[in-house]
């Protein structure tokens, strides 16, 4: 619908700007569309257009608007309004909308889906390492990680979600050590150490399955903590190594058992977990690790400064350049990174989509430096970056610290809310703003909870239609359709603003959405009872309210939350 209107309007203003002697427009023509009306006084649809070309046509808008209207095929509108200071209206006929009201019932819950476009698309979330539960960070990312993968699918990509498991590097022998000391030796000052009560059921776990016998060092430690934290993990390395990676590796798999289990309690199933291990050694030519060096290395990206190995990052924006191979030869955290990305464009996918931590901002230059030239800048990696969740009880903010084990984590959060509140409450903010979680709020069952409100609209709308069965064989009365603008243009426009927020990544957009869609709902609830005597009009609430449900429904679960028939 909208599709057509727009290459209508786009042929007038192509006839206008011919007629000025105007060949070419520095304007984005997406800028210049129409967009669904929600108030009633703009029309159906309404475009801004005249006012974006007044400096090109040097007139005034309403002038412009005019010539655009005069130009305009108005095949199947009701009404086409010009009003100050340079708005374009449209309002489409009684018997249009009553036909996309129609649709929403027969397309059900595939109602606002696309079928198959054949893209792909690798949605990378949450890969936090697996050095004790996920917090209430952690899990802002995996839901905006699900209802953006679930967005794409509503649009026709075939979504990967991806979890990439750091399972090598220090902060994996801090959490060995952690357990080891906390098991074995108890007189060694655990300052830096992993802590908290899973460190302790790891450690008695680890003694149960393990028969370990260490001798801890003799001399002296290091005074500076992170020297001291090295010390002790070279000298366990030494006594047996074997051994060593035998406990990191159950470790690393207690952790991810238990993060699983929560990704599960969230209804987030990964498509794959990718281990940072297995991008290889650089030593194996077969390797990922190797694979994306040498192409690096072979486009003359890399140079030998100090004993180390560089990458010209700068070629590519960074602000400096930056090791992949230290000194010693060993790779930085950042080639381990860019082979895993070299292994991403082996799987071809079209679309490439990493969800950070907003503490990540400054790596991401790198990473897209990295990307740009594995994949010749043929392929985009682009990011969404989340901002942190404030928890507040009782007024008091809590604070969080992974190490030291004060930290909220993520499954108490959801025993003691449930997963599908977390969820809408995580999604309300646009990610790049910072969540102040009220925990009061959210187990509110008034209006004030926006999670209670929405579900409270779909609640209603099922008891309704518990009662009464719709007949789509009648026609539908034309004054209750009008009458009720603020619901109906959200019905009908669901499918083109569930486009709009896939295409900006932003599921903030469809909470937004589906709360004035409730609000709307309620409000009719309110002012037009649906069981009544006179039947064609019963009829036509019926239909609305079954519409509404079907929306709500759909949209409730495209953000990845239940939609709930009783409360």
């Amino acid at each position: 619908m909208i599709e057509d209107l727009n290459k209508r309007l786009h042929l007038a203003i192509d006839q206008v700007l011919i007629e000025h002697s105007i060949e070419k427009l520095a304007i984005d023509p997406e800028t210049l569309n129409f967009e669904a009306s929600l108030e009633e006084k703009h029309g159906d649809f309404s475009t801004s257009c005249p006012m974006k070309l007044a400096k090109v046509l040097k007139k005034n808008p309403e002038d412009i608007a005019k010539l655009i209207t005069d130009k305009l095929n108005k095949a199947n509108f009701e009404k086409i309004s010009v009003i100050k200071p340079g708005y374009i209206n449209v309002v489409l006929p009684l018997t249009t909308k009553i036909v996309e009201v129609r649709q929403i019932i027969q397309g059900n819950q595939k109602y606002g889906t696309k079928t198959s476009n054949g893209r792909k698309a690798l949605v990378e979330f949450v890969s936090s390492n697996p050095t004790g539960p996920l917090h209430v960070g952690h899990g802002r990312g995996a839901v905006l990680g699900l209802a953006i993968s679930n967005l794409l699918e509503t649009q026709g990509y075939k979504v990967s979600k991806e979890y990439y498991v750091n399972d090598a590097g220090r902060q994996i022998d801090i959490l060995a050590l952690s357990v080891l000391l906390t098991e074995f030796d108890d007189s060694i000052p655990k300052d830096g150490l992993y802590l908290g009560s899973y460190i302790k059921i790891l450690a008695s776990e680890l003694s149960r399955i393990v028969n370990v016998s260490w001798s801890t060092p003799s001399e002296e430690l290091p005074k500076e903590q992170e020297k001291k934290l090295d010390f002790l993990i070279d000298h366990f390395k030494k006594q047996d190594f074997e051994m060593w990676n035998q406990i990191k590796e159950f470790c690393v798999n207690e952790m991810l058992n238990l993060i699983k289990i929560d990704m599960k309690n969230f209804s987030i199933n990964f498509d794959s977990w990718f281990k940072e291990s297995s991008v290889g050694s650089i030593n194996n030519i077969e390797s990922n690790l190797f694979s994306a060096l040498k192409k690096i290395r072979d486009k003359g990206l890399t140079y030998n400064k100090d004993g180390a190995l560089w990458f010209k990052t700068t070629d590519f924006g960074d602000d400096k350049d930056r090791v992949l191979l230290r000194e010693n030869g060993e790779p930085t955290y950042l080639l381990t990174d860019v082979g895993y990305h070299k292994n991403k464009l082996d799987r071809n996918y079209d679309i490439y989509l990493n969800i950070f931590g907003a503490d990540h901002h400054g790596y991401l230059t790198r990473i897209e430096s990295a990307f740009s030239a594995l994949s010749d800048n043929k392929k985009r990696l682009d990011f969404v970056l989340y901002q942190l969740v404030n928890l507040f009880e009782d007024g008091k903010k809590k604070q969080m610290s992974t190490r030291k084990g004060q930290y909220e984590i993520l499954a108490e959060l959801e025993r003691d809310i449930g997963a599908d509140v977390i969820k809408f409450f995580f999604l309300e903010k646009k990610s790049d703003n910072t969540i102040d979680f009220d925990l009061t709020l959210a187990k509110e069952n008034s209006k004030n909870n926006p999670y209670f409100y929405v579900q409270y609209a779909h609640v209603r709308c099922s008891s309704i239609l518990e009662k009464a069965k719709i007949d789509l064989n009648v026609d539908l009365n034309e004054k209750e359709i009008l009458s009720n603008h603020p619901i109906i243009a959200r019905l009908i426009n669901y499918p083109l603003f569930l486009e709009r927020y896939a295409n900006e990544l932003s599921p903030h957009s469809l909470v937004n959405f589906v709360k004035e869609l409730a609000a709307a709902f309620h409000s009719f609830y309110e002012s037009s009872p649906v069981l009544i005597n006179n039947k064609t009009i019963s009829n036509t609430r019926l239909v609305i309210t079954k519409a509404c449900k079907i929306v709500l429904s759909n949209a409730l679960q495209t953000l990845g939350v239940k939609p709930l028939d009783k409360m």
